[in-house]
C-alpha cells in the first residue's frame, strides 16, 4: 500500500514533540502503546477506498488538509448560558469539553449516585488508562484502523465514567464544543465507559461546533457492559458544516448485558461513525438505530460491525438517511455468527431517501454466518418520497415544502419513538426539527 508522506509526517513529527507532555507519560507501558500506534499509523497512512471498509469514503480532503498543531492550548471562554440550547436538560449530569479539553467550570457533576465515578482522562487511574487503551473490539484490517491508532498516538482528555455494581446514572451528557478560529485544529478526545454488573445508565454524546473554521474530531470512545447491565448510548454529530468528524465506538457485552444506541449524524462536511459491537457472553442483546440527515456537499458514513461470538444473543439495527442537494450517505453493516454462536437471532435493515436527482446513497449490509442453528436477516432500500403521499398532501392545500417536511418527519419519527427516555426522546426531535426547519424554510 503506498502511503503519501506528505499527509502522515506532520503528525509523525508533532507526536515526537507532544509525547512527553501526554497524559500517562509516566507509565512506560501507555508510551509503548502510543509509540506503536504511531509507527503503524506512519507505515498504514489514512484509509483510502482500496481498503474495503473505507471503499464508499474517500478521505482524500482531510488527509490533504495540514493541521499546524495537536497540543491542546487552552480553550476559549463560554459560558453556562452558551451551551444552554445543546444540553439534554437543564439539570442533566453534564462533562464539558471545549476545543478537546475538560472544562470544570461549564460541567456539573455534583451528586453523582453512589458508586459512580465521572471525571476528566487527567483524572485517570493506571485501571481506567488500561481500560482506555484496549484494542476495538473487533479485529479487522490494521490499515482501515489508521485514525484509531493517530487517537491512541495522541489521546490527551476525554470522559471517564465508571458505574459500580448496581449503580444508576441517568442521564450524563458528555458536550464536545469546537470553537475553531483561522489556525485549523484537530482533536483526539478518548471515552471510557465502564458499567460493571447489575448497573443502569443513559450517556449522551453530543458534538457541536460554533463558528465556520475549519477543524478536525477524531473521537474513540471504549465501551464494557458487565453482567445484567443495561447502557442506553446516545449520539448526536452536529458539528460546523465546514469540520471532518471521524469516530470508532467499540462495545464488549457481558452475560445478559444489553445496549441500547441511537445515533444522529447531521453535522460536518465529512463524517464518519463506526460501531464495533461484540456480543462477547451469552444471552446479551444489542439494538442500533440511527439517521442520518445530509444536505449540501455533505458526505456521511455510518458503519456498523456486530460479532456474535456466543450463543443466544440478540441484535437488531435499523437505520434511515434523507439525503438531498449534492451529498452523499453511506451505510455499512456487517453480522457475523461465530462457529459456536448457535440460537442467534440477528436483524437488520437500512432504507435511504433520496431528495434530488443529484444525492447519492451506498449501502452494503453484510451477513457472515458460520453456525447453523440462528435466525438472521438484512434488508436494504433506496428511493424517493411517495409521490402519492406527496400528491395527496398537496391536493388538501400543503404546500410542497411543507408536505416534503411531513413526509420526512413521518420517515424519522419511527425510529425516534423507539428510545428510551422521555428527555432523550425530545432532545432528538428537536434536532431533527431544527434540521427540517433549515432544509424546507430558509
Amino acid at each position: 500500500m503506498n502511503v503519501e508522506p506528505a499527509s502522515i509526517s506532520p503528525y509523525i513529527r508533532q507526536f515526537a514533540e507532544a509525547k512527553s507532555n501526554l497524559p500517562g507519560s509516566g507509565f512506560s507501558w501507555l508510551q509503548a502503546l502510543r509509540e506503536e500506534a504511531i509507527d503503524r499509523f506512519g507505515k498504514n497512512g489514512f484509509p483510502t477506498p482500496r481498503v474495503e471498509a473505507w471503499k464508499f469514503t474517500n478521505l482524500g480532503p482531510l488527509a490533504r488538509t495540514v493541521f499546524p498543531s495537536v497540543v491542546m492550548q487552552p480553550g476559549p471562554g463560554l459560558t453556562n448560558a452558551e451551551l444552554t440550547a445543546f444540553r439534554l436538560t437543564p439539570n442533566c449530569h453534564l462533562i464539558v469539553f471545549v476545543n478537546g479539553r475538560f472544562r470544570a467550570d461549564l460541567s456539573s457533576l455534583d451528586h453523582l449516585p453512589d458508586g459512580t465515578r465521572v471525571v476528566g482522562l487527567s483524572a485517570a487511574n493506571e485501571a481506567d488508562l488500561r481500560a482506555l487503551a484496549a484494542p476495538p473490539a473487533i479485529a479487522t484490517d490494521p490499515r482501515a484502523r489508521a485514525l484509531f491508532d493517530l487517537n491512541t498516538a495522541f489521546m490527551s482528555d476525554g470522559a471517564m465514567i465508571h458505574l459500580g455494581r448496581g449503580a444508576i446514572l441517568d442521564p450524563v451528557q458528555l458536550l464536545f464544543v469546537a470553537v475553531p478560529d483561522a489556525e485549523r485544529k484537530v482533536f483526539h478526545p478518548r471515552n471510557l465507559i465502564r458499567a460493571e454488573a447489575g448497573s443502569s445508565a443513559t450517556v449522551l454524546e453530543t458534538f457541536v461546533g460554533l463558528g465556520a473554521g475549519m477543524y478536525w474530531t477524531n473521537v474513540v470512545t471504549q465501551i464494557s457492559v458487565a453482567p445484567n447491565a443495561v447502557l442506553r448510548h446516545y449520539k448526536l454529530q452536529a458539528e460546523s458544516r465546514s469540520a471532518f468528524h471521524v469516530a470508532a465506538t467499540s462495545v464488549r457485552l457481558g452475560h445478559q448485558a444489553a445496549y441500547r444506541m441511537f445515533a444522529a449524524s447531521l453535522g460536518a462536511a465529512l463524517g464518519r461513525n463506526e460501531f464495533d459491537v461484540d456480543l462477547a457472553a451469552t444471552d446479551a442483546e444489542a439494538r442500533l438505530a440511527g439517521t442520518t440527515l445530509a444536505h449540501d456537499a455533505q458526505h456521511l458514513d455510518t458503519t456498523v460491525r456486530i460479532d456474535h461470538s456466543t450463543p443466544r444473543g440478540t441484535s437488531s439495527q435499523e437505520f434511515r438517511g434523507v439525503v438531498d442537494g449534492h451529498s452523499h450517505a453511506v451505510f455499512q453493516g456487517r453480522i457475523r455468527v461465530a462457529p459456536d454462536a448457535q440460537k442467534t437471532d440477528a436483524q437488520q435493515i437500512s432504507r435511504s431517501l433520496l431528495l434530488s436527482a443529484t444525492a447519492s446513497a451506498d449501502t452494503k449490509p453484510e451477513l457472515v454466518i458460520l453456525a447453523d442453528d440462528v435466525k438472521c436477516s438484512h434488508g436494504a432500500s433506496v428511493g424517493d418520497l411517495d409521490k402519492e403521499a406527496l400528491f395527496y398532501l398537496r391536493a388538501r392545500g400543503v404546500s410542497e415544502s411543507d408536505a416534503r417536511a411531513m413526509l420526512i418527519d413521518a420517515f424519522v419519527s419511527e425510529l425516534i419513538m423507539g428510545i428510551e427516555g422521555d428527555a432523550a426522546r425530545a432532545y432528538f426531535r428537536r434536532a431533527v426539527d431544527d434540521w427540517l426547519a433549515g432544509e424546507f424554510r430558509p
